[in-house]
């Protein structure tokens, strides 16, 4: 099964034979968050169940990145992001930590009359960018139409908190949505024990520490291309006193704002500054404020802290910059020794904090990711699979061939090609350990 798995381009669930999709090397171009997605590929796909014969295909596309819910004008940019489908309701509290804390609740669609489970699904952004706005176009059309109820939350972003802040903020939405979807949606129409975590990027590493934490915990986990042990990443911890690590002679950032003035932001701790939602990427490059507002369903402005949270983002991300890692996000300045350090790193990584638990149980989970994926390397869902399955958890694993960050992206519908092999068997494997039978 082990060697069946490497074979990236399939799905493998333990216990069954896997699916094995034979993918050659096409082109892609995709912006680093958002835009179009040019798809050539010659496959081979299961035409009716995992061991039926599979028929080869040529397909050719260009997918739109937004979500079905919301009309594809296309007349719009190049690089609009997924919109906010429509139906759903706007919620805040206020955290433990005096933070107002915002949730978006889209009830199941077709309406449920009996209790049903909800999908909660947490944004990436590299712990600096996203909003709850709009999620994963896959995730409407997903599971809502499979008689799910679904909602998206926001937490504080950095550099002003920490990453540990992040997961305190988490598991806080976390218990007030089951404390408080009864009221919103019918205390007759949800089923708070039954809750799914879903979260990509940022959010997937998120959603795996968050199961670790929550009692009662989730039914089931998928993460999407997350990252789930910071010690393994390459330059992370190169040098025994973790020295500045940057890419050789990196560019001048160009940009509406400096080198200098982001390498001060990274260092702003003023909680006067914090976010709690932001851009995911460029979005006011390609989108009118009016027109992220209509996307969005939400009244988003680019106001120059805004604007600034952007580009300290795309900075980090595009340079791969560890430093701006350990400083913005994990605010390494606040540790007095390299032990304290890496014992926090320890605590924050989903796959050292299981490895350390031997005896805890953990949710079944199921594993996103795209084999060309030079932001998360797909071997952080191989190490955290093999971990789970080494446990006896149920696991199932989703691998594209070449496909990069945030590929899920051109998932908008359920006839988009791939869906039947890499979407449909996440959700059959959710409703399996959910205990749900599937409305649509």
């Amino acid at each position: 099964m082990t060697a069946a798995r490497r074979q990236v381009g399939h799905v493998a669930i333990l216990g069954y034979e896997p699916i094995n999709v034979t993918v050659a090397p096409h082109s892609s171009h995709l912006t680093p968050h958002f835009g179009f997605h040019l798809v050539s590929r010659h496959v081979q796909r299961p035409s009716c169940c995992r061991l039926a014969p599979c028929t080869p295909y040529f397909r050719v596309a260009l997918v739109k990145m937004a979500s079905t819910a919301t009309p594809v004008d296309l007349n719009l940019p190049h690089g609009a992001p997924p919109g906010a489908p429509p139906g759903f309701t706007d919620h805040t509290f206020v955290s433990e930590n005096g933070v107002k804390l915002s949730v978006r609740v889209w009830p199941a669609d077709p309406p449920v009359e009996e209790p049903a489970p909800f999908v909660i699904w947490t944004h990436g952004g590299g712990w600096l960018g996203g909003a709850h706005f709009a999620p994963l176009p896959w995730l409407s059309p997903g599971f809502r139409a499979r008689g799910y109820h679904l909602v998206s939350h926001n937490y504080r972003l950095a550099p002003q908190a920490r990453i540990d802040d992040q997961l305190s903020d988490c598991l806080e939405s976390v218990s007030w949505l089951r404390s408080n979807l009864p009221s919103l949606l019918g205390e007759d129409k949800v089923d708070v024990d039954r809750y799914v975590l879903v979260g990509e990027s940022a959010g997937g590493h998120l959603v795996t520490l968050m199961a670790a934490h929550l009692s009662p915990p989730p039914k089931a986990v998928v993460d999407v291309y997350g990252l789930v042990d910071f010690l393994s990443i390459p330059h992370f911890c190169d040098s025994v006193q973790f020295e500045p690590w940057k890419p050789d002679n990196p560019a001048p950032w160009k940009g509406e704002f400096t080198d200098a003035e982001l390498d001060a932001f990274l260092e702003d701790r003023n909680p006067e500054n914090l976010l709690t939602d932001a851009l995911a990427w460029n979005e006011q490059e390609v989108l009118t404020e009016q027109q992220i507002q209509q996307y969005w369903a939400t009244d988003f402005k680019y106001n120059r802290r805004i604007r600034l949270q952007a580009e300290l983002h795309m900075r980090r991300s595009l340079n791969f910059d560890m430093e701006g890692l350990r400083k913005g996000v994990m605010h390494r300045e606040k540790f007095k020794t390299q032990e304290d350090f890496v014992a926090f790193l320890e605590d924050m990584s989903p796959y050292r904090v299981l490895r350390k638990d031997q005896k805890g149980t953990y949710p079944p989970t199921a594993f996103m990711h795209g084999s060309g994926d030079e932001a998360v390397h797909i071997d952080q869902s191989y190490r955290m699979a093999e971990l789970l399955k080494s446990r006896g958890v149920p696991v199932l694993e989703c691998y594209e061939e070449g496909e990069p960050h945030v590929y899920d992206l051109k998932y908008i519908s359920r006839n988009i090609n791939g869906w039947e092999t890499y979407v449909q068997p996440v959700l059959d494997f959710v409703d399996s350990h959910v205990g749900h039978e599937s409305k649509g």
